[in-house]
């Protein structure tokens, strides 16, 4: 079982290039070799220690083939230290920061910080049951004269808050929205939640046409006090992405969403994460740049 690693620790364990191809190896082929291309089972020496050539169809496949680490092209350990110091951090860093730590270019941070917030996306056990609370908040600069739900210069984002009684709070999942019409609710809603969740809103009316489909309890928000646990969940976020990241663009606001949903929901288990992220980049196909940057990528 992975043990969760220091600092110092890691810097033991992962002193060259060498040592994290052969971590990878283990986490690619931790069965013994099967072939990408035809799934045969043996293999001979390959164009280097960590390539593995199929006796059958003769493929040649590095370890990083067909992960999202093919194509990366700063040395491998320059790549994990990102990784670790993103994952070790209680809030993450931005990627001015985490460039300078490393030594690569800003852009070259900030294309492997998408690759591995790409990696944090939500799957089927972060939906959200038992009792909950949703709402909507608008992200973005002040407008002066633009109150209420004005979507100008700013983006809407949906939350979703899991109680677990005595004021404390389970998972979340935060949402980049088009709007706040009652069907794009009650999409997000239908893949943010479990069958069962039992959902308390505020009486905004895009929720009163759901309650006959959804099990929703609309209550006064009383300016945010009848929902107290889920609008500092609002504020954290709100603090966190100002504090850390500054800003961010519309277009990768989805990204960020991602990023703070994941460390939160894994808040628990932080020393942990190096080790699940590294799982999931290996196990997921190549993320380009034209990728990340396209609907297919903010939509993933």
């Amino acid at each position: 079982m992975f043990k969760g690693l220091s600092i110092l620790e890691f810097n033991k364990q992962f002193k060259n290039n060498d040592d994290c191809f052969s971590y990878l190896v283990k986490q690619k082929w931790p069965e013994g070799f099967k072939c990408s291309r035809c799934g045969f089972e043996q293999h001979v020496k390959g164009r280097t220690w960590h390539h593995r050539r199929c006796k059958n169809c003769k493929y040649d496949e590095n370890v990083l083939a067909n992960t999202v680490f093919h194509g990366t092209k700063m040395p491998l350990l320059k790549a994990f230290h990102m990784l670790y110091r993103l994952t070790a951090k209680k809030k993450g860093m931005s990627t001015i920061e985490l460039g300078y730590e490393v030594g690569v270019q800003q852009k070259t941070a900030w294309l492997f910080k998408r690759k591995v917030q790409q990696m944090m996306k939500e799957d089927q056990k972060d939906k959200i049951g038992g009792n909950a609370e949703a709402d909507e908040f608008l992200q973005g600069g002040y407008k002066s004269g633009k109150g209420g739900r004005s979507l100008e210069n700013k983006e809407a984002v949906l939350i979703v808050c899991e109680k677990l009684g005595d004021d404390r709070t389970g998972k979340i999942g935060l949402r980049h929205i088009d709007n706040f019409e009652a069907a794009t609710l009650q999409c997000h809603l239908l893949e943010m939640t479990k069958p069962d969740v039992c959902l308390t809103t505020d009486s905004f009316k895009s929720y009163e046409p759901l309650q006959s489909e959804m099990n929703i309890e609309m209550v006064k928000s009383e300016k945010g006090s009848a929902m107290k646990e889920l609008h500092k969940q609002i504020m954290l976020f709100k603090n966190w992405l100002r504090g850390i990241h500054h800003k961010c663009s519309k277009e990768h606001l989805h990204a960020y969403l991602k990023e703070y949903t994941y460390r939160f929901n894994n808040r628990n288990k932080r020393n942990y994460i190096f080790h699940e992220l590294i799982g999931r980049m290996m196990n997921n196909i190549p993320h380009p740049y034209q990728y990340l940057i396209s609907k297919c990528g903010c939509n993933a």
